[in-house]
């Protein structure tokens, strides 16, 4: 009788459970291109390139249309003769605005998106494919799942493309996120407790006491706004 109960339990949760413990994957085989294997749905932060700018420390600034590219992790425009480039990782470089999103850079860790503004500090999110591990093809054409971390002689090209793949295998892929803290003088701190309280430093107590009382886990995004938003009306 006990379990059919928690059958039904799993049931009545519907697909949630499940959705909780799968993650989005992606496979490219060997000599194909990533780009190709993954839809440019997948492939790009947005469905299409989207009105944007540059804008550098000088104050100069550059329009084109942009978007960001999640398997690269950088940012890509079309220029004048419809050919698409990544964005040249200049120190001078600040932000770029894609749309009515704004993606802040850093010369140590790249773009982040901003997906809150707390005035004195913002919320950066940094999504990026990455490799999840290699599948080789073994006995009775049954895949076989090896570590992220095994020695390949492979490498992508800056258009995606892959060589030299592990010969019979494919390169799985999922999305990676992460989060910044990111300060007036456009320095990104990873998003954590001690991070947080560090940026606070007159508040520490109260900023561990919060996020103990309401089971904060920082490596949600909504978790984190909640915070930061109870952070801010703390004061410095």
């Amino acid at each position: 009788m006990k379990k059919i109960i928690w059958c039904m339990a799993i049931i009545l949760s519907g697909g949630s459970l499940v959705q909780a413990q799968t993650a989005k994957e992606y496979k490219v085989k060997d000599g194909e291109a990533a780009a190709d294997a993954i839809s440019a749905l997948h492939l790009y932060r947005y469905p299409a390139f989207q009105q944007g700018q540059v804008v550098y420390t000088n104050g100069k600034f550059s329009s084109a249309t942009f978007n960001y590219n999640l398997l690269l992790g950088e940012v890509q425009f079309i220029n004048a003769q419809g050919d698409t480039l990544t964005l040249g990782r200049e120190p001078a470089l600040i932000s770029v605005s894609v749309g009515e999103s704004t993606f802040l850079y850093n010369p140590e860790e790249g773009y982040a998106e901003v997906v809150a503004d707390y005035n004195t500090l913002r919320l950066g999110r940094r999504q990026k494919l990455e490799s999840a591990g290699t599948e080789k093809v073994g006995a009775y054409n049954q895949s076989t799942r090896a570590s992220a971390i095994e020695s390949k002689s492979s490498y992508l090209t800056s258009s995606g493309r892959r060589f030299n793949l592990s010969s019979g295998g494919s390169e799985v892929f999922s999305e990676k996120v992460s989060f910044y803290l990111i300060d007036e003088s456009n320095r990104f701190h990873r998003a954590t407790k001690s991070s947080v309280s560090r940026l606070f430093p007159n508040h520490k107590k109260e900023i561990y006491g919060y996020v103990k009382e309401h089971s904060l886990n920082l490596s949600r995004e909504e978790d984190l706004k909640q915070l930061l938003q109870f952070c801010s009306a703390l004061g410095a």
